[in-house]
């Protein structure tokens, strides 16, 4: 008798907390996430607020490279996974 497994899933996005940063250097370590994603690849942002200004700085820097996809919206906390696009 032979047991049938499922096949291996793909792990989570990393996440990156960005709550304890200071708010001025928060989209600076983010860049440097966003410029190390080769396509397909996400990681999330945990943040306080939402982060409406970095995602259209975001889009007027790399128009249509990433996809947003917000998973958790406040009050208290932000779950926003982004995603190279292909």
């Amino acid at each position: 008798m032979s047991l049938q497994t499922d096949p291996p899933s793909s792990a989570a996005p990393d996440e990156l907390d960005v709550r304890a940063l200071p708010h001025g250097g928060r989209h600076e370590v983010i860049f440097r996430r966003l410029n190390q994603l080769q396509p397909g690849e996400a990681f999330v942002i945990l943040n306080d607020h939402d982060p409406k200004p970095l995602r259209y700085q975001t889009e007027a820097l790399w128009p249509e490279r990433f996809i947003w996809s917000y998973l958790e919206t406040g009050p208290a906390l932000w779950r926003v996974a982004i995603t190279r696009a292909g």
